[in-house]
């Protein structure tokens, strides 16, 4: 029977402390604290740990101070809990050479399985020039048996039914993540990555050879059962520069979106990889609003969040309405529908008395001096209207559950042209998500309007669709903004 024993990752570092001491290992750290003698402690067990030790034999033995048991069995505990320790067999014959060997005991759940796995594969390169040289030197660095011939301009690695395509230019390169297999998508996925980043040209030596490893290394963890060298909510790409020489992982938009729409937002709005410009807060004021800009793009918000979303979407071009998920971009669809119906004009005491919508209202006509007009109507019960005008133009429009809520989104939307130096008709709602820490169970209208403006807006979408001639239909949209978890209505 093959002895196991239990091994401190090589990579685990230790630091001394005051009262302790810190330990860091390959995806987590912790900090013990407990005297300087914790410190002495280690001293002792690291060094047995290192050598590896059967797991009975971590028992403390009998008779020691309990000061030390209490020292070992904490630091043990500790290195279970962040992955710092490895049971494994020793190794065979057939070892890996040294610097693959620690990086196994570093990352693999079981190292030695993991070498069999990787043993038993070929890993078939095709490319061409400096960046398939470099996928080749790669792989014969970690001891496998490598086949390669020309290829087209990406570089491709293969291992059985495991892919990794990889790509690079003059100046930019990418490693896409690994799928099972080559098709249409690849391709589709391929030409995308490569336009977005403006992949042209042939590679100096030193890009090529960071992204031909980084290939080989995705390739080879995915063989060996190890985790991708990336984590995140989508698929991640890595995108490396050559000046500077940098390298940053960036979500690709494939798959299906997330529970939370707002980690969507993030991709799609990647400064690397985004289909829309990253938002941004540039030289706008501020105050009262919140201001962003995607392009050209305008977003308002009560917050810097809700003006970053607010702008991504508007920068979208499509020929219906679209929302960061099916809520929004339904209830934007529905107010849409219902613009231009008239109802039984609403009394003014049902706005003026509200905080938030005096508030909104304030800063439009006090503090930027717009000479505007408000006029209210209930189109339904539960579905009220608000229209701003100057007595010339419409400034902005609001269908919601009360007059007060039409009127502050109505009025907020005005201020934020205002405050840009935008002309036009604006338009906000409440039926975008809120960021889960903005909705504690305990908010109140007074603490964050828009928390309370949420919680009606599933029975204020049923009422307007009520509403005589509303009809809306979904319209498709391209794969990777489904993929953000965007739904479109007209």
């Amino acid at each position: 029977m093959t002895r196991m024993l239990v091994r401190l990752r090589p990579v685990v570092q230790a630091t001394r402390t005051a009262d302790g001491l810190h330990l860091r290992g390959w995806a987590s750290s912790c900090t013990l604290s407990g005297g300087s003698g914790l410190w002495k402690v280690w001293q002792r067990l690291a060094p047995q740990l290192e050598a590896g030790i059967p797991r009975a034999s971590l028992e403390v033995p009998e008779g020691t101070a309990p000061a030390v048991r209490a020292a070992v069995s904490l630091i043990l505990e500790q290195l279970w809990e962040h992955d710092m320790l490895v049971e494994m067999p020793s190794w065979d014959a057939d070892a890996p050479a040294p610097q693959v060997a620690a990086w196994l005991e570093s990352a693999a759940a079981e190292p030695v399985e993991a070498w069999r796995r990787l043993r038993a594969a070929t890993v078939v390169v095709a490319g061409h020039g400096l960046l398939e040289d470099a996928a080749v030197r790669a792989v014969e660095a970690v001891g496998l048996k490598v086949q390669w011939s020309d290829g087209n301009r990406e570089l491709v690695v293969s291992a059985g039914d495991l892919v990794v395509i990889a790509d690079c230019g003059t100046g930019v390169g990418y490693v896409l993540p690994p799928t099972a297999g080559l098709s249409s998508v690849n391709a589709e996925i391929t030409m995308r990555t490569a336009a977005r980043l403006g992949v042209t040209g042939e590679p100096p030596e030193i890009l090529a050879a960071l992204i031909g490893s980084a290939a080989v290394h995705r390739l080879v963890c995915a063989v060996a059962g190890l985790p991708d060298p990336a984590t995140g909510t989508y698929p991640m790409v890595l995108v490396a520069h050559a000046d500077p020489l940098t390298a940053t992982y960036h979500p690709l938009l494939h798959g299906a979106p997330p529970s939370d729409p707002w980690q969507a937002l993030e991709a799609l709005t990647d400064d690397e990889l985004g289909p829309v410009d990253t938002p941004v807060f540039g030289p706008l004021p501020q105050v009262p609003a919140n201001l962003a800009t995607s392009g050209d793009a305008l977003g308002i918000g009560t917050t810097a969040d809700s003006a970053r979303l607010n702008a991504a979407l508007n920068a979208l071009k499509t020929d219906g309405v679209i929302g960061i998920d099916e809520t929004h971009a339904r209830g934007a669809a529905l107010r849409l529908a219902a613009r231009h119906h008239r109802g039984e004009p609403a009394d003014a005491h049902e706005w003026t008395g509200d905080p938030t919508a005096h508030r909104w209202w304030k800063a439009l006509t006090a503090r930027f001096g717009i000479p505007a007009v408000v006029r209210t109507e209930r189109l339904a019960p539960g579905v009220h209207k608000a229209e701003i005008s100057d007595g010339r133009h419409v400034l902005a429009w609001a269908v919601e559950a009360t007059a007060a809520d039409a009127v502050a989104f109505a009025a907020l939307a005005a201020t934020g042209y205002a405050q840009a130096g935008r002309t036009g008709t604006a338009h906000l709602n409440g039926a975008a998500p809120l960021k889960p820490a903005d909705h504690p169970d305990w908010v109140t209208r007074q603490w964050h309007w828009l928390a309370d403006v949420r919680d009606r807006e599933e029975r204020l979408q049923q009422a307007i669709a009520m509403l005589p001639g509303v009809r809306i239909r979904p319209l498709r949209l391209d794969p990777e903004l489904r993929a953000a978890g965007l739904r479109a209505y007209r």
